[in-house]
């Protein structure tokens, strides 16, 4: 349930909520941040962190979380 709130707070832009929900994925975003030769990208973690909130605005919890 602790999440669910999170997700319907951080949909709603409260920064707190947002902040909280990115730490728990930062760990998949640094890891996606490297490129084919395992350089590290910051315009690719740039790139992650843009997607991550553009999904978390079009999450739907009601087909996610059943």
């Amino acid at each position: 349930m602790k999440f669910e709130k999170l997700i319907d707070r951080a949909k709603s832009q409260e920064p707190e909520a947002v902040l909280e929900l990115f730490e728990c994925y930062r760990p998949m975003i640094v890891s996606g941040s490297f490129d084919e030769a395992g350089r590290y990208d910051p315009d690719l973690q740039q790139e992650l962190c843009h997607r991550f909130l553009i999904v978390l605005q079009k999450f739907d919890k009601s087909r996610a979380l059943n």
